[in-house]
């Protein structure tokens, strides 16, 4: 424990028991996939737009697929490039961003077009928008 409250054990493992679900992630340090614990959450966010003179704004919005996680259940922190697999669907690490208190959020792009082991992306012009993208 570093510091008056132990966040580690007194908020984060209840809400990972809580809200958490099995991921699978897939380390580039690592041979075989790791079982973690993790808060997965693939909500719409505005996207900010440039208003262009004579044109009223639109409202669009993006995908933004994210895990929240424990650090202490990792070996070695997750790194940008990582794969986790969630619901069946592979994403790659964007970014991590630690948080002061033991856990992090790991902000994911959507990576099932990749083969993760050769980090190959298929080209595919099918014309329509994937699913859950």
């Amino acid at each position: 424990m570093v510091g008056p409250v132990d966040w580690d054990n007194l908020v984060l493992d209840p809400c990972q028991n809580a809200f958490g679900e099995e991921v699978q992630w897939i380390s580039s340090l690592y041979p075989d996939p790791i079982s973690v614990t993790g808060i997965f959450d693939n909500g719409y966010k505005a996207m900010p737009l440039e208003i262009v003179d004579g044109l009223s704004p639109t409202h669009v919005t993006t995908a933004d697929a994210r895990l929240g996680v424990q650090i202490s259940q990792f070996v070695s922190e997750p790194q940008q490039g990582d794969i986790f697999l969630i619901r069946g669907k592979q994403y790659r690490v964007r970014e991590v961003q630690p948080d002061s208190h033991g856990a992090a959020d790991i902000l994911l792009n959507k990576a099932d077009g990749e083969n993760a082991l050769s980090g190959h992306v298929p080209r595919k012009n099918s014309g329509i928008t994937p699913d859950d993208y």
